[in-house]
């Protein structure tokens, strides 16, 4: 065969010597045609993307924003990895599971911004179609428009979350209280798996759109943006099952009983509110809209009558993506105002936890084990290092669960239920308390001293099981400290006589629970103590002193310092204070992007209304006026209801915040108020921006 010399350009026939191996001329035209269509199908996509600029352009953006906060967060934590910057694997668990919720959220936000796109451009595909485009041209066209757009977001998200990563990650080093120097890294395997995921992401993307446009005919995509012009129907049963739905979930949430319960049914009252939250705004809101149409007093009025009217169909477009905002301001507030109260509230669990900056316990097993040994050992340590214990105290102590019943305490293995029936019980010595609190008392083994916190009158007896002390007196409270007093506030602390009425408590519980899994109680020596002298010396004296503890002092248990504590709480809180931010930015943007291409679609359906309304003799200001009214009342009402799910969750709330160590509720409150209002603000802001492009859209 000859090497080929012809080609066509599309304009004219021109000769070109073919390289590489002979063909003939068909087969070479064929080529030219194929690499022309490419073209052509390339620059078709950037023209569409250029020319629907105003549905695109915030498209371009969700896509490098979501990309950017995934490689930031990729890169932080392989910065961590590699850098050995956190202690355990708590920090690093926590930033792997955050990772995972930014891909799912990632991949519904881009699926709905997607189909939104995609129902805006029905008409405009159907009109490709009629001018004979094929399904499989219309196909590789998308392919290209989702190839264009993935293009762009990886590019300017990569290279906007490298500039910020840095920042960042100095931004939760300061969080977690962990000191490091800036040097500028671009994780490879940050990149790699960015590309990765995203990479996955868009080709599920252009899976949708090209089966989309293949069921359909172009008829059926021409009008594709009319669908559902309809009055739509009030689904009775829905709209009650709603309204059954959010009761049963918000009784739920409020009737829970304790730590215990609350867990056990926060999940499924969850569940049911986001499903009530669904059927009230697909089914509820326009069978309550056709109610008030149904009522002449209300609907027969100038302002009432074309609201009502509108918002039937507004409702009826609108109703899932307002239900998804709604869920998604309600999960903003909780992430915000929880997060931000553990971490503001890690010093008043450090203030509870050591009342001296330094804390030492063991088990006592019997009488005769004493606290000298414990003492010694600490004085030797001291001496070593150059440093002097002061402001100590100590005192040994049984806690036990129980449960105030007729008058009576009785003994508990439960430690998570009902709130208002769990009573925590401490057994303290005399000797102890009145070397504590400087007090002088002295009872006898049928006598004792209580200080009682909570619901409970206990008269002139302490009955506990089926021993019984006479109360002599009442006392202070001597502010001891365990790991379980945060999950109620009904305490009893019983001074007895000496040790040995103490370890019989423990005994009666350990035999009375023998077979149960709650574990086995102990009395432990509680010491707490403070240095002083030289930083260095307070270092070197407790860098070791485990090690030298533990030849001395048998059944050692803790061996803790303030500092140490403050270094871990710091490290666990403000990682989940981190990702309670970095999750609220991924939802706001959903709410933005929800609310922005809700304006767009509200704007092409009115703008026919607006002209119709000043048609029938309204005047441009009062069409202006009612639509504005309408969009106000749609677009508001989603925050009203996300307020009212978090006013209802707050106890619940509040009893799950007790079991992760938050003692200060108050401050939970003030981070709720703070963060409703501050997202309200955030809320109204997204609405005024939007809104211009509504505005545009009608008046144009």
């Amino acid at each position: 065969m000859e090497p080929c010399t012809m080609s066509y350009t599309g304009e004219a026939l021109v000769t070109k010597k073919c390289t590489g191996r002979y063909r003939t001329h068909s087969q070479c035209w064929l080529r030219e045609e194929n690499e022309m269509f490419k073209i052509m199908y390339l620059r078709l996509a950037m023209t569409n993307i250029r020319q629907n600029k105003t549905i695109y352009f915030p498209y371009m953006l969700a896509n490098a924003l979501v990309i950017a906060m995934y490689y930031i967060l990729k890169s932080i934590r392989s910065m961590m990895q590699k850098a050995g910057t956190v202690k355990g694997s708590n920090t690093d668990m926590m930033l792997g599971f955050c990772a995972v919720v930014a891909v799912f959220m990632t991949f519904l936000i881009l699926v709905y911004v997607n189909s939104f796109v995609l129902k805006q451009r029905k008409k405009e595909i159907g009109l490709y179609g009629i001018l004979g485009l094929e399904k499989r041209h219309l196909i590789v066209m998308m392919f290209w428009e989702v190839a264009v757009t993935a293009g762009k977001g990886l590019f300017f998200g990569i290279f906007s979350g490298a500039l910020l990563s840095q920042l960042v990650f100095l931004l939760f080093l300061k969080i977690i209280h962990i000191p490091s120097t800036l040097e500028f890294t671009v994780p490879l395997d940050s990149v790699l798996s960015t590309c990765g995921t995203f990479a996955v992401i868009y080709f599920i993307l252009f899976c949708y759109n090209s089966i989309s446009v293949w069921k359909m005919n172009p008829a059926d995509m021409m009008k594709g943006a009319r669908e559902g012009e309809r009055e739509p129907k009030a689904k009775i049963a829905l709209a009650v099952l709603g309204v059954a739905a959010l009761a049963f979930g918000y009784g739920l949430a409020l009737l829970a009983n304790g730590p215990y319960e609350t867990i056990n049914v926060f999940l499924p009252a969850v569940l049911l509110v986001i499903a009530a939250t669904y059927l009230l705004f697909l089914s509820g809101s326009i069978a309550f809209l056709k109610w008030m149409k149904k009522r002449e007093r209300i609907y027969y009025k100038p302002g009432n009558f074309i609201t009502i009217s509108g918002m039937i169909y507004r409702m009826k477009q609108n109703a899932a993506g307002l239900a998804t905002i709604c869920i998604l301001s309600t999960a903003v507030i909780v992430a915000i105002s929880s997060s931000m109260s553990m971490y503001l509230g890690e010093e008043d669990i450090l203030r509870i936890r050591f009342p001296r900056e330094y804390k030492t316990s063991y088990i006592m097993d019997d009488v005769t084990q004493t606290p000298d040994t414990l003492l010694r050992s600490l004085d030797k340590r001291a001496h070593e290092t150059g440093v002097e214990i002061v402001n100590a105290r100590g005192y040994a102590q049984c806690w036990l669960g129980a449960v105030y019943d007729d008058g009576k305490l009785r003994l508990s293995d439960e430690v998570l239920g009902k709130e208002e029936d769990l009573f925590l019980f401490l057994a303290l010595t005399q000797d102890d308390y009145n070397r504590m609190m400087g007090a002088d008392l002295s009872l006898e083994e049928d006598e004792t001293a209580v200080f009682t916190k909570g619901k409970i009158q206990l008269g002139d007896k302490l009955k506990l099981e089926d021993r019984t002390w006479e109360i002599k007196k009442t006392v202070e409270n001597p502010e001891t400290w365990n790991e379980v007093m945060y999950l109620t506030d009904n305490l009893v602390v019983a001074v007895m006589k000496d040790l040995d009425i103490v370890m019989e408590i423990r005994d009666m519980y350990n035999t009375q629970y023998a077979d149960s899994t709650t574990g086995y109680r102990t009395v432990q020596y509680e010491y707490y103590f403070d240095l002083k002298g030289a930083s260095d010396a307070k270092n070197m004296f407790f860098e070791g002193l485990r090690n030298h503890l533990v030849e001395d002092v048998p059944r050692l248990l803790t061996v803790d310092s303030i500092d140490t504590a403050r270094t871990d709480y710091y490290e666990q809180y403000g990682s989940i204070f981190f990702i309670g931010i970095f999750l609220s930015i991924l939802f706001v943007t959903a709410v933005c992007l929800i609310i922005y291409y809700k304006q767009i679609t509200e704007g092409y359906d009115d703008r026919e209304r607006f002209h119709i309304m000043q048609k029938v003799g309204m005047s441009r200001e009062e069409v202006k006026k009612a639509i504005r009214k309408q969009i106000l009342q749609v677009f508001f009402l989603p925050l009203i209801l996300a307020a009212i799910h978090m006013a209802v969750a707050f106890p619940a709330l509040c009893r799950l915040l007790r079991v992760m160590n938050l003692v200060n509720l108050d401050l939970f409150a003030v981070c709720t108020v703070v963060t409703v209002l501050v997202f309200g603000c955030v809320y109204f802001v997204i609405y005024s921006l939007t809104s211009r492009t509504y505005y545009r859209l009608v008046t144009r």
